[in-house]
């Protein structure tokens, strides 16, 4: 009876603790994120002399005037939108692109303009078809129609001041308490879970919560002795990863080591694409080597896979399995994002399109949907980054639309959970297609504010209450204040990657950036609102939170086209820090 009375007592009391430390630690994040800033940075000036032609046949200069450059890739014409614009009828709406490389380089690419573009004396394009690169030297003259352009760099002075006044505008949290608070809710859970479910697995919860909480130190003082100072978005990783392993403890404790092992392996996989992402030239080379893994691995899942849930998209080679899939989502963000230079080459476009059909038609053979619907909204919305052009994205909606409808009448159970939406409750559904929807619904409603404590739930005996219907359990034993607040946490980090678009050095980080968050957003809505009956039930996982070793791994993955999006001073491993970047 004593004991009995002990556990109830300290749950009672943790419960809340944790509630207040999931604030504290979420509320720094979200708040360091939310207000900072991307700051831009002067990388050369752009010298603007344009001519016009006096009534006695000689030329005035109409206009004289340096413009600074703060972008790796700027589009030069007359239209509204170009990053260096210029009133000269001459030129063509979008005459060229300036582009600067990793390593300092500029070039200049002309569109196809009508008037063509000279370097000095010599002409260096051909009307209609989009020019060779060139390279440029500072000092270097190019004659655009009625137009000269000299590109000049920055003095060392400003050099020093653009450095310095990037290190006044980056404000980043203070990584010290937030990954105090994380440790402590991490030992907290340890006990709760050790309390709730007994001593029987209670070596593989301290070595997957405890050894969670040793990476997250190490990995931190690693980049910290690297000089790196922005911590947010791997502070939220890592609290949303302590959840899964609390839900995996409650519901799979087999599969905990499994998790903190991709946990492990997600770490360095972000890590290591951070370097990478670093040079923009090599990372626009891999993405011909993940499109070509990418297809290997759908065609190997075509031929091989196994079903589960409903869906072929399971590739098992003895104890181990993983969901091709959820790695080609990686290679779907890579393969898609696309430099400025690029947005104006149709073949480049058509490689993207063409191997999202394919990615959809074998996720459609495969019956995987919910994972297609992801693929197809981040298509839409890398489509219109790429091309601005809206109407077309209503064109390729309402295709899908009509695809959506024959796949609803000739796939029975696809139409079955259609048929579900909206009338879990009904008592011909309840005890059939309703069911897991309406006991995640009814355990959810127990868990109240604060929850019933970690290992208290009884959600975890119905079938993927800890991957598809995770947030229901997250509801029950956490509740519903720290299940918001790990909602609230993907939209943040979605809302700082709209932030990073104007200050991005390169369209190519921009676009992987919101394609990553766009697949992050969809995919937390689509599992939030499929457990709540508020949209289709579909079967995908909460990024970070859900059991899945793969799905883990690929969390961490997407984050790093994030990272490469961040332009604050010493934030970001994969920003190169200081007046070198």
């Amino acid at each position: 009876m004593t004991g009995f009375t002990f556990a109830a007592a300290f749950t009672g009391i943790v419960r809340w603790v944790f509630v207040v430390l999931a604030v504290y630690i979420l509320a720094r994040c979200i708040l360091s994120l939310v207000r900072s800033k991307n700051p831009a940075e002067v990388w050369a000036y752009m010298h603007i002399t344009t001519f016009r032609e006096s009534e006695d046949g000689y030329y005035d200069i109409a206009t004289d005037m340096s413009v600074p450059i703060t972008h790796w890739e700027n589009v030069i014409g007359r239209a509204k939108n170009c990053d260096i614009q210029v009133s000269d009828k001459t030129l063509s709406r979008n005459h060229g692109i300036l582009m600067r490389s990793t390593s300092g380089q500029w070039t200049y690419r002309d569109l196809g303009s009508k008037n063509g573009t000279y370097l000095e004396d010599m002409k260096i394009s051909k009307e209609g078809q989009m020019g060779p690169p060139i390279k440029l030297e500072y000092g270097d003259v190019l004659r655009n129609g009625m137009t000269e352009f000299t590109l000049m760099p920055i003095s060392v002075e400003e050099k020093n001041n653009n450095t310095a006044m990037r290190r006044t505008d980056t404000k980043v949290m203070s990584a010290g308490p937030t990954l105090a608070a994380i440790t402590l809710f991490q030992i907290l859970t340890i006990f709760q879970l050790w309390i709730s479910t007994g001593a029987d697995h209670l070596d593989q919860i301290v070595i997957a919560v405890g050894g969670l909480c040793v990476l997250m130190w190490v990995y931190t003082g690693i980049l910290r002795a690297a000089g790196r100072t922005g911590f947010e978005m791997e502070c939220i990783a890592f609290f949303l990863s302590t959840l899964s392993m609390a839900v995996i403890a409650s519901s799979a404790p087999a599969s905990l080591f499994k998790q903190f092992i991709a946990v492990c392996l997600g770490v360095v996989i972000m890590f290591i694409m951070c370097v990478v992402l670093r040079n923009l030239e090599v990372s626009k080379a891999f993405r011909w080597l993940f499109l070509v893994v990418s297809v290997a691995l759908l065609v190997v899942n075509l031929t091989f896979g196994t079903i589960g849930f409903g869906a072929k998209n399971w590739i098992e080679i003895g104890s181990f399995s993983f969901q091709p899939s959820e790695l080609v989502k990686v290679a779907f963000i890579w393969i898609g994002a696309a430099s400025l230079d690029e947005l104006f080459q149709k073949k480049n476009l058509w490689v993207f399109m063409v191997f999202s059909a394919f990615c959809l038609g074998c996720l459609g053979i495969m019956g995987d949907f919910g994972t297609a619907i992801i693929f197809f909204v981040t298509f839409l919305i890398i489509s219109f980054l790429r091309s601005g052009d809206f109407s077309k994205l209503v064109l390729m909606g309402g295709a899908a639309a009509a695809a959506g409808f024959m796949v609803i009448r000739f796939k029975p159970y696809v139409a079955q959970r259609f048929a579900t939406w909206g009338n879990a409750w009904d008592p011909e559904l309840l005890n059939a297609a309703g069911y897991q929807q309406t006991r995640t619904m009814s355990a959810a409603a127990s868990g109240g504010l604060a929850g019933v404590g970690a290992g208290n739930g009884w959600l975890e005996q119905v079938a993927a209450a800890d991957t598809d219907m995770v947030f229901g359990m997250l509801v029950e034993e956490w509740g519903l204040i720290i299940a918001v607040l790990a909602v609230l946490s993907i939209v943040t980090l979605a809302l700082f990657a709209v932030q990073s678009i104007m200050a991005g050095r390169s369209t190519y980080y921009t676009i992987a950036a919101c394609g990553a968050m766009s697949m992050f957003v969809f995919q937390t809505m689509l599992n939030v609102f499929g457990c709540l009956d508020l949209m289709p039930f579909t079967g995908v996982t909460f990024p970070f939170v859900s059991n899945g070793g793969t799905s883990m791994m690929v969390s961490w993955a997407l984050l790093a086209f994030l990272k490469s999006a961040d332009t604050r001073e010493k934030a970001s491993l994969a920003v190169k820090g200081g007046a070198k970047r």
